[in-house]
């Protein structure tokens, strides 16, 4: 049987297929009014249909004999593990640079030409090529550990996490704890204050629950959740109201009426009582969004530069060898061809001298490569992750450290990552605005209401017309309990006196707006009659009610029409427009049998009460808001400063989107695109399509051959420059805009908390997860975690990042000046002397071990503030300045005529001890084994009975070369012409630490290794060492020299491009108005979400979402 045929005879014995669940969710995830309530009464009869469906009962759910069966039907809601990578695949992965390559071959072809040709030393012949392959080991060895032990540390985390993760169910009438693993569809489980929903859902029954949506959509803001009954009874009010409407119908949105159905992935904030599981595993909303955020690794901007110097060297090296092979081979058959050719006699002479050629351009080539730089990317890495960490950035991918050098956009979420994801009262008008310092501990009342009636009336409004504690209430009362707590008023006691049961309280509903509360044992009650009414509700609707109010002084005052619109205009409004929600405070002294005896009459327009209609007293209007982060203002200027545009993509409306994005310093134009709307946003640029096959994305192309491009590119070139705000935002337009500016070749990276960030967090270069607030998904998503939920943390990253990359480059201008002068060294040396002044062993201390410990001495430099004072390195530019070409071809020319000076002038100047048995007069011996004619030189000495060991003057030179690298290496801390290159220096322990040991290692090495490292067997004297020394400081001063030149001497190196194909190409042709004619997919919508698309069907779009007691508060600001 068929597959699909199987599923349906299953499905058919539950009654009920599980893609219709599926549509059942969606048509909440879409609904604009009540569509999910016409569909579950319509084609289920209501939740009990369903729950007969999925042999389940409302009260005393499943009967656990029939689990396989539910999981073959509906799925398993088991997490799948993650696949680790083994230790070996990760150690392949980590050999897969194309550096690595290079040296691997190297190493090999170093090894077998020494092995099989090298007469002289054979012993230590193999020594260069194992050691580059150890070096490229420990590269690779210690990259796979790093990452083979993150990821240890992160399944830890999960699993432990995920054990933590029960609920409690209703099994054949029992109330049993299970894992979130083992929960089925059908199964009835506990409503618990703050439990994340596991799957997704329908309230059966329940009391107070509200939700909290904002993983899904990014607004802070609590959604009422009611059983079927009641929300098809909130309907009948709402149409009833409709129809007494003076306006006639209102628009309706869609959450004017509460639902009872729950999305996975979102929270529990309130309440109490019972839902039915119907979609769970990856077919519910939070496990589409996991299955889509598997993607494929791209390369990073550094390792492309570095494969790209990489490639330019070794072109260099090929070309420096080709040439010197050449000039060898021209030279041995002019001086053969002057003396004749005796090829009968001497052809075995002329093959071995023809290999020692060949020997001579591997050396050349090898000599070329960088074989500390990979070293040195990744001691760099290392070092800035372990730092990192300290700055709270815990870091998942190594290679996100080094892109944060580069980055020069940040995405930012609004919720949990600019604000605190935390309703807080910041203003309160009465009489006059006041502000409330919300980073203050304490709050004094005799500062802000000096009026002690005034005072008792406004704290006996917060305390005890709200609901719950300042740590489980719905945002609103949370928010007013939470000043209370910093007033130091106890409101528990306030209520023990006050409300005493059965007391008397009006609740709020979508047609009141408002809710009341009667308070007993008052005393100071002008009618003397022991109770009093406090109401609170949305500020215009309240406020209609008063007819006076309590001016800055306590005193009671007639509220005229003119003060009413004056408080309506000057304060509600002024609120509003600076993202503040509304509330406002009232209060009426009754008397004895008003609107009733116990007061609960209703009024004839049967949504209020007599006692509310009329005659209240407005106390004072709140303001309440989600404040933003007090380091986030700060942190966008410094990021501004650097560089760095910051851009907020919120789910909120245009007017809160804007107020928050002043106080947060984002916004800096007036320009008609800095603030626009996601659908626009949308509709302008015309989504993405897959380059590949020239289809809409998503298309069905494998996930390593989709190329999503933005449609209509010249729209988006248009906006994207000034757009700074994009508010009502739907995951699909977040990515959209993300995928828009990599296309640009910019650098981007992603903030975000919520479930539906999560697409964007792994399509940016960088994607950053809120450690505290942030849902599993999005940690899962992104590269780095923000431990202490800190933007600022992210400056902190971003210096990071450049320090990383100059300490990079600081290890290349050293190194390459090194293998430049070693190069010409080689090239001049083989071509004219027909020998290397630098013994192959002392080019593998030179150019492997001297080298790998500058690595780890340069790339350890720590970051300085003015890191942040220059704009971000582009995607595209070459790793290699100008400036730091300049220093490199000035110091390696200069270097260079030293070395020459030593080898070809040597005899004449270098001084030589007074006793040594081989001199020229008080100089050094010539130390060239050939002379200028190629007869035999220093050679017939080594090759005479009393042979003298290596030559003295090589010794010095050998020496000198190295002392100029030490000191240039003070000089490399420094690459953008700072004059002392010394500040800071101690700073950096461990650059002071190897420097003293490169240096004593070079003396040992010059000293005692004779032989071993060809070096004099006397070692050198006093004097020779005072001019090594004296060669080795003097590139000191000539750096200080360079630094005067200017950097238009020199060529600029690489390429400059912008955007994956440079800003003129805009993909395929273009229809008018620059949008994009691309074959239409008929089997998926045409959305442009890429191959992230399915989840914009997962997360419910970014409207203006708001529902029960904040929604309605809310309604009419803006």
């Amino acid at each position: 049987m068929a597959d699909g045929e199987e599923q349906q005879v299953i499905n058919t014995k539950f009654g009920v297929k599980r893609d219709d669940l599926v549509d059942l969710i969606e048509l909440y995830r879409g609904r604009k009014f009540d569509e999910d309530l016409k569909g579950l009464k319509g084609d289920y009869n209501g939740v009990e249909g369903i729950a007969e469906k999925l042999h389940s009962d409302p009260r005393n759910g499943i009967i656990p004999n029939d689990l396989d069966e539910r999981d073959e039907a509906f799925g398993s809601n088991k997490k799948e593990p993650s696949k680790r990578n083994s230790f070996c695949k990760l150690f392949l992965m980590a050999l897969d640079d194309f550096m690595l390559k290079v040296l691997i071959v190297a190493a090999v072809i170093s090894l077998i030409v020494s092995m099989i040709f090298e007469e002289d030393h054979r012993e230590i012949a193999w020594v260069e090529g194992a050691a580059i392959l150890v070096a490229v080991f420990v590269v690779s060895f210690v990259t796979a550990f790093n990452d083979y032990k993150k990821e240890e540390q992160f399944q830890k985390l999960n699993a432990y996490n995920d054990a933590q993760n029960n609920v409690n169910v209703m099994r054949e009438g029992k109330r049993v704890l299970i894992n979130f693993d083992e929960i089925k569809v059908g199964d009835i489980v506990q409503v618990e204050v703050g439990m994340n929903i596991p799957c997704d859902a329908i309230l059966i029954r329940g009391s107070g629950v509200t939700t909290d949506e904002s993983a899904m959509t990014g607004e802070s803001i609590e959604l009422k959740k009611e059983s079927l009954d009641m929300c098809e009874q909130r309907l009948e009010e709402k149409v009833e109201e409709e129809k007494f409407s003076k306006g006639g119908a209102q628009e309706r949105t869609n959450h004017d009426l509460p639902s009872p159905i729950l999305l996975s992935g979102t929270q529990i904030q309130t309440g109490e009582g019972w839902f039915l599981i119907v979609v769970c595993g990856k077919h519910s909303c939070l496990g589409k969004i996991m299955a889509k955020l598997s993607t494929k690794i791209e390369t990073t901007p550094l390792q492309d530069k570095l494969d790209v110097i990489a490639t330019d060297i070794g072109k260099l090296g090929m070309v420096a060898a080709a040439i010197t092979v050449f000039v060898l081979f021209a030279r041995f058959f002019i001086e053969e061809g002057i003396d004749g050719y005796e090829w009968g006699d001497k052809i075995g002479d002329y093959i071995q001298e023809w290999f020692e050629f060949i020997i001579i351009g591997i050396t050349i080539v090898v000599v070329a490569v960088p074989e500390g730089l990979p070293l040195a990317v990744m001691i760099s890495l290392a070092y800035s992750v372990r730092k990192m960490l300290k700055d709270m950035n815990f870091v998942k991918r190594l290679a996100s450290c080094e892109i944060m050098g580069g980055a020069n956009n940040i995405c930012s979420d609004k919720t949990g990552t600019l604000t605190k994801n935390e309703m807080t009262v910041t203003n309160f008008w009465q009489g006059d605005e006041k502000i409330l310092d919300v980073e203050d501990d304490t709050y004094v009342m005799g500062n802000y209401i000096p009026n002690a009636k005034t005072s008792k009336l406004f704290l006996e409004a917060c305390a005890c017309n709200t609901i719950g504690t300042s740590s489980e209430a719905n945002a609103t009362e949370k928010a007013m309990l939470k000043m209370l707590d910093k007033f130091e008023c106890d409101y528990e006691e306030m209520r023990s006196k006050h409300l005493k049961e059965p007391f008397v309280r009006f609740p709020f509903t979508s047609r009141r707006k408002k809710m009341g509360s009667v308070l007993t044992e008052i005393d100071d009650n002008e009618y003397r009659y022991d109770k009093r009414l406090h109401v609170k509700g949305a500020a215009e609707y309240v406020l209609n009610t008063c007819s006076h109010y309590l001016n800055e002084n306590g005193e009671r005052v007639q509220l005229s029409d003119t003060k009413k619109d004056e408080i309506l205009n000057e304060v509600i409004t002024h609120f509003a427009k600076s993202a503040l929600r509304t509330i406002c405070l009232a209060y009426k002294d009754l008397k004895e049998s008003e609107g009733g005896v116990s007061h609960e009459d209703d009024h004839e327009d049967g949504i209020n009460k007599v006692v509310e209609k009329m005659g209240l007293t407005c106390i004072s209007i709140l303001g309440i808001r989600d404040i933003i982060r007090p380091e986030v203002p700060d942190a966008v200027d410094q990021c501004q400063k650097a560089g760095i545009k910051v851009r907020m993509v919120t789910g909120d409306n245009k007017t809160t989107a804007l107020a928050i994005a002043k106080q947060c310093n984002i916004i800096g134009t007036d320009h008609p695109d800095a603030v626009m709307e996601g659908p626009e946003f949308f509709d302008r640029v015309g989504g993405l399509y897959c380059e590949n096959c020239k289809q809409n994305s998503p298309c069905d192309c494998p996930d390593d051959k989709v190329d999503e491009r933005v449609k209509n590119k010249e729209e988006f070139i248009s906006i994207w420059k000034n757009l700074e705000v994009l508010a009502r935002s739907r995951p699909e337009d977040k990515y959209l805009l993300v995928t828009g500016i990599r296309e640009m070749g910019d650098v981007v990276a992603v903030t975000g908390d919520g479930t539906n960030d999560a697409p964007a967090l792994k399509k940016a270069d960088v994607g950053f997860a809120m450690g505290i607030t942030g849902t599993d998904v999005a940690k899962h998503a992104a590269d780095i975690i923000l431990l202490d939920d800190n933007f600022a943390s992210i400056v902190k990253a971003c210096m990071w990042g450049r320090n990383i990359y100059d300490n990079i480059r600081r290890f290349l201008q050293f190194q390459l000046t090194v293998n430049v002068v070693a190069l010409i060294s080689a090239f001049v040396g083989s071509c004219i002397l027909r020998e290397s002044p630098l013994q192959p062993i002392q080019l593998l201390w030179v150019n492997l071990i001297m080298d790998s410990l500058a690595s780890l001495a340069l790339a350890t430099e720590p970051p300085k503030p003015d890191l942040l004072n220059r704009p971000p390195h582009s995607r595209d530019d070459y790793i290699v300045s100008r400036k730091m070409v300049k220093h490199i071809l000035v110091m390696s020319v200069y270097q260079s005529i030293i070395v020459f000076l030593l080898v070809f002038s040597g005899e004449y100047w270098i001084p030589e001890e007074k006793g040594f048995k081989c001199k020229r007069k008080e100089f050094v011996c010539p130390g060239r084994a050939y002379d200028w004619d190629s007869s035999d030189l220093y050679k017939k000495l080594r090759d005479g009975d009393d042979d003298p060991g290596p030559s003295r003057q090589y010794t010095v030179v050998f020496t000198a070369f190295v002392l100029m690298q030490i000191f240039n290496m003070l000089n490399a801390r420094k690459i953008h012409d700072e004059f002392n290159i010394f500040a800071g220096v101690f700073q950096n322990t461990m650059f002071v630490v190897i420097w003293i040991i490169i240096l004593i290692l070079q003396v040992l090495i010059t000293q005692f290794t004779q032989d071993v490292f060809v070096v004099s067997r006397d070692g050198l004297y006093w004097g020779q060492w005072l001019l090594c020394f004296a060669i080795g400081i003097s590139v000191i001063p000539l750096d200080a020299l360079i630094k005067f030149l200017p950097d238009t001497i020199c060529p600029e190196i690489g390429k400059k491009k912008k955007g994956k194909n440079g800003n003129k190409d805009v993909g395929p042709v273009l229809e008018s108005g620059g949008h994009l004619n691309v074959k239409q997919n008929d089997d998926k919508a045409a959305t442009g979400f890429g191959k992230a698309k399915e989840i914009s069907d997962d997360v419910t779009p970014n409207a203006d979402k708001s529902s029960g007691e904040d929604r309605a508060l809310n309604e009419h600001q803006t």
